[in-house]
């Protein structure tokens, strides 16, 4: 039962190299960093997307609520006269101004109907206004032709 011993020669180099099997911890840290910098601004961008949201959606009140006053004028459901700080019947968190003028064109009117937010704590309040050319109640177009 000989046996013989072979002797294999390993260069230094690569005797001593360990194979790597984990993390480092910078390159935890690092990806820490980075998974951290990326929820802030995702953080930011729903904090950006709810505010546009709710400006948004005053914005359409605002304008739902100007167009009905605007209609109601029309309508003769409200006096054609000029009114500030009126309160909105149907949302008192609202008001309304009316300011009549007379239009360019004779017999005309140039009706401006403006809505405003009352102010709600600490948010700028939203205000809107719609212009809109409507007949002279009080226009006669037979007295200003006998006149000429």
């Amino acid at each position: 039962m000989n046996r013989q011993t072979q002797f294999v020669f390993v260069p230094s180099a690569t005797r001593n190299h360990r194979t790597r099997t984990g993390l480092s911890l910078l390159e935890v840290l690092l990806a820490i960093a980075i998974l951290g910098g990326a929820m802030i601004v995702i953080t930011q961008l729903l904090n950006l997307g709810y505010r546009s949201a709710i400006e948004a959606r005053m914005r359409t009140e605002a304008a739902l609520l100007c167009d009905t006053k605007m209609a109601e004028l029309a309508a003769g459901v409200l006096p054609l006269s000029g009114t500030s700080g009126e309160a909105i019947e149907e949302n008192p968190n609202w008001n309304y101004s009316v300011s009549v003028e007379n239009a360019s064109q004779v017999g005309l009117l140039a009706v401006t109907v403006t809505v405003a937010q009352n102010n709600v704590g600490n948010q700028t309040p939203m205000s809107l206004s719609i212009v809109r050319l409507m007949p002279d109640p009080d226009y006669d177009p037979t007295a200003t032709e006998a006149s000429e």
